[in-house]
C-alpha cells in the first residue's frame, strides 16, 4: 500500500500547541508517503474540541490539514475489529489488587490497528503507557508498582498475544520528528533573517524547541533533552 505513517492524537496536539503544525506539510514532502489518522483520533482532535472555546481554534487548524490532504482518514471494519482485540488483550494483561488495569484507550489502539492493517513504516505515539506496553512491558509493570504502591500481577497469556500482534511496529515520538526536522534545516526559518541564518540563535534553537515541547505536554524528560542535545552538537 506504499509508504505511510500513522499519527495518534498526542503528537498532533503537541505540534498544534507549539505552532508546529506546518511541519507536517514539509515532513510529508520530504517523506514522499502518506500520513494517516483514524476516525477515533479525528474525534479527539476535531469533533470534541469544536465544542470547547479553549481548543476550538486548534481543532479548526487540524481540520484544515485533513481538507488539504496532509492528513488522511483511515477507518474500516478490519481496523475496528483489530482495535477491539488489541484493547481486550492490553486491558487484561496487568492486574492490581485483584482487578485488571485499563491501560489503553480507543484512539491510540486504533492507531496501532491501522498501522498493522496498512503495514505502516511507523506509528507516532507520545502516550508513554502504550509505548512501554509494546517495547518494555515488564519495565511498565515496575513503574506501575511504584506508582500504585502494590504488586502488579501479569497475565502472560494475554500480554504475549498483544506483544505478538504488535511485534515489528516502529513507534516514534513527536520529539523525534522535530529532531529530524531540525536536522533537515526545516526549523531554520525561526533563526533566518534576510536569507541569513543567525548562527548564535541556531545553537540554541533545538534546545528551545525541545523545552517548548516538554512544557506543552510532550513526555520528554530533562535527561532525554540533554542526551539529544549532546548527540546534535
Amino acid at each position: 500500500m506504499g509508504e505511510n505513517i500513522i499519527f495518534d492524537t498526542g503528537p498532533i496536539i503537541t505540534f498544534t500547541l507549539n505552532e508546529l503544525l506546518w511541519l507536517l506539510d514539509r515532513l510529508k514532502e520530504k517523506y514522499k508517503g502518506e500520513f494517516y489518522i483514524t476516525e477515533s483520533v479525528r474525534k479527539e482532535l476535531i469533533t470534541r474540541p469544536l465544542h470547547s472555546k479553549k481548543y476550538m481554534f486548534e481543532a479548526i487548524r487540524v481540520n484544515d490539514k485533513i481538507n488539504e490532504g496532509v492528513l488522511n482518514l483511515i477507518e474500516n471494519d478490519e481496523i475496528s475489529s483489530k482495535g477491539k482485540q488489541l484493547t481486550d488483550w492490553a486491558n487484561n494483561s496487568f492486574k492490581a489488587r485483584g482487578k485488571y488495569i485499563e491501560l489503553v484507550h480507543k484512539a491510540e489502539i486504533d492507531s496501532l490497528a491501522a498501522a498493522l492493517f496498512l503495514n505502516s513504516s511507523a506509528v507516532v505515539i507520545d502516550e508513554r503507557t502504550t509505548r512501554m506496553l509494546i517495547e518494555e512491558p515488564y519495565e511498565l509493570a515496575k513503574l506501575m508498582e511504584k506508582k500504585l504502591h502494590t504488586k502488579i500481577e501479569i497475565n502472560e497469556k494475554t500480554l504475549n498475544k498483544f506483544r505478538d500482534a504488535t511485534k515489528g511496529l516502529r513507534i516514534i515520538r513527536s520529539v523525534e520528528l522535530v529532531v529530524i526536522a531540525y536536522e533537515m534545516g526545516l526549523l531554520d526559518r525561526y533563526v533566518t533573517s534576510k536569507g541569513k541564518v543567525d548562527k548564535k540563535m541556531k545553537k540554541v534553537l533545538l534546545e528551545g524547541v525541545l523545552w517548548a515541547l516538554k512544557l506543552n505536554g510532550c513526555a520528554i524528560s530533562k535527561k532525554n533533552i540533554k542526551a539529544i542535545l549532546k548527540l546534535e552538537r
